[in-house]
């Protein structure tokens, strides 16, 4: 009977096994004329799991509008050896089909010498806007922009827009929400929702449709901020405006969805301690040197801690029960401390947060640090005393866990605050600072009282 339970428990599981190694080991496409019949970014998805020289194979056999986007969507790291093992001619075949911005992006990652004889390579009418764009910093809302956008005249009317629309093909591949009213020297003067052109009668001017109070950006807005905006107001697109008011591109929320998950990306790296570009599948010789130093940095902080214990190992030779609930102690000041110092970083990065919030925060962190030191405190205390018998060794951790919860949630605040403070991104390794914190101070305050107690009262 045992024996059939055993063979259906194993036909049960083995289709969960099959789907399970097919998502680690996904099939690639056998043939260039089957992958590219995918969706860019899953091609480029597949030829990053190849080797590189295999990958640039079945890159420059795609055809060239599929292995252009392709390449757009493959992760930073792979794209810069890829780039960087194109030919010339290779890589202008793929950037001939994308759009400026796109084109402006992957250029940008060459030297000098490269992107002078690859916009050399280029129709004049796609080099000159690139060379636009490449002026603009990479992590501004000219360096994000798109430079296809629709624009109307104040004078025009409804009529006369709905026919420019209706016949030009340019715009039948556009993503459009808003258009954009100018004058004559294309200075923005406001704003029309493209289903208000629809609907209005045909006889009106445009002047008479359009909304004049209007959202813009500047061509040297941070992407941040820009991100901060579009969660806030839940724009669908903004336009960006130069020095002189004149409309030169627009940021689409589907811009700002990528942006937003690298940010987020990369402060959850920083947090402990990585570059915020890495991912899986990032070569090893470029993930070393991101990681390690950190990690001896972390190295150094544990010595700080192991310090502490160092002090009080004559304690510990007393009382040996206390070795088994030092990692307690500590630990429990982590987690609470990664719970507030999560919350403070994320409210900082939505801008949901300033420097006067400190004061409240310090002492919303203070309460709860007081209320889950008693409440935990307790548990462990009371186990503490049924495990090893010791009325006094469950008062020792109650205390220490109270002090510790205290002082990891007000590491919490102080930690990001202190680095924005001093001009450095409140996500760069705040929580190896914060493991520090709590290692050292739940050390010290679990072996001082303990070392009080043994000076008035038995251990046992």
């Amino acid at each position: 009977m045992w024996q059939a339970y055993g063979i259906m428990k194993l036909v049960w599981l083995a289709p969960m096994a099959r789907d399970f190694l097919e998502c680690m080991n996904p099939i690639p496409p056998t043939t260039p004329e089957e992958l590219s019949q995918h969706h860019p970014a899953d091609i480029a998805d597949a030829l990053q799991r190849l080797p590189l020289q295999e990958g640039l194979e079945w890159l420059n056999a795609l055809p060239a509008d599929r292995a252009g986007r392709a390449l757009v969507e493959m992760e930073d790291d792979f794209r810069e050896e890829v780039i960087s093992e194109l030919k010339l001619e290779e890589l202008v075949r793929l950037v001939r089909p994308l759009e400026h911005h796109e084109t402006a992006d992957l250029i940008a990652e060459l030297g000098p010498d490269a992107q002078q004889q690859l916009m050399q390579r280029l129709p004049e009418r796609d080099a000159r806007p690139v060379r636009r764009l490449l002026h603009y910093a990479e992590d501004s809302a000219g360096g994000i922009m798109s430079d296809r956008f629709v624009t109307l005249s104040m004078m025009d009317s409804v009529e006369a827009c709905q026919q420019r629309l209706r016949h030009n093909q340019q715009f039948l591949s556009e993503d459009i929400s808003y258009l954009y009213v100018v004058d004559e020297g294309q200075i923005l003067k406001g704003i029309v929702s493209f289903r208000d052109l629809v609907f209005a009668p045909p006889g009106r001017q445009v002047s008479e449709i359009m909304r004049k109070q209007v959202a813009a950006l500047r061509v040297h807005d941070d992407q941040e901020e820009i991100s901060r905006q579009f969660a806030h107001y839940h724009y669908l697109g903004l336009p960006v405006l130069d020095d002189q008011d004149r409309v030169v591109g627009v940021v689409r929320s589907s811009d700002i969805l990528e942006i937003a998950r690298e940010e987020a990306t990369e402060d959850m790296q920083l947090m402990v301690g990585l570059s915020g570009e890495e991912r899986a599948l990032t070569p090893w010789k470029r993930s070393l040197p991101r990681r390690l130093p950190w990690l001896l940095v972390n190295l150094l902080t544990a010595f700080v801690a192991a310090a502490v214990v160092g002090m009080y190992e004559g304690v510990i030779a007393q009382w040996t029960a206390l070795a088994v609930f030092l990692p307690i102690v500590a630990g429990q000041g982590g987690n609470a401390g990664m719970q507030t110092l999560t919350v403070i970083i994320r409210d900082m990065a939505l801008g949901e947060i300033s420097p006067g919030d400190g004061r409240r925060a310090i002492g919303k962190e203070l309460i709860l640090g007081i209320a889950n030191g008693m409440a935990i405190g307790v548990v462990v205390g009371v186990v503490s005393y049924l495990w090893k018998g010791s009325m006094t060794l469950g008062w020792v951790i109650f205390a220490a866990m109270l002090f510790n919860q205290v002082a990891a949630g007000l590491a919490g605040v102080l930690i990001p605050f202190t680095l924005k403070r001093l001009r450095v991104d409140p996500a760069l390794a705040s929580s190896i600072f914060l493991t520090t914190v709590t290692d050292v101070a739940g050390f010290f305050f679990f072996l001082y009282f303990a070392a009080l107690a043994l000076r008035w009262a038995a251990p046992v």
